[in-house]
């Protein structure tokens, strides 16, 4: 089964740009980020989209959420979110949604700026 979440998880907090801003990242959901800035990579599903004559998978549509969250500036989560979809773009990914800011609740709640990019993925494809 062909899975590259990890690798362009890996990809995005590795950059040298996030690890300088970033003060903590991961793909599971914390109602409340440890730290910030913050990044948040969800798996929106990887299906095949083709397979060989035995039935083994040879490409997947793979679809990624990034959130960005920031306690103090709308700015900086903003700067993140546009310069993780440059990483996304790079990676041949295309953005099916966003950037965008999500509405505050309240004014204690954390800046967050969402994204949604895909691209179809096959064996032997180099991010």
């Amino acid at each position: 089964m062909i899975d590259i979440s990890s690798l362009v998880y890996s990809r995005l907090v590795n950059d040298e740009t996030m690890k300088k801003h970033l003060k903590g990242s991961s793909t599971t959901r914390n109602d409340t980020p440890p730290a910030f800035p913050y990044l948040y990579m969800k798996t929106l599903g990887q299906p095949t989209s083709s397979s060989d004559l035995q039935n083994h998978q040879c490409a997947v549509n793979a679809a990624f959420e990034i959130t960005i969250y920031d306690s103090t500036s709308a700015t900086k989560a903003r700067q993140l979110i546009f310069h993780a979809a440059e990483l996304m773009r790079q990676m041949g990914f295309t953005m099916n949604y966003g950037p965008t800011e999500i509405d505050r609740t309240s004014t204690t709640e954390a800046y967050r700026w969402v994204a949604r990019f895909r691209r179809t993925y096959c064996s032997g494809d180099i991010l």
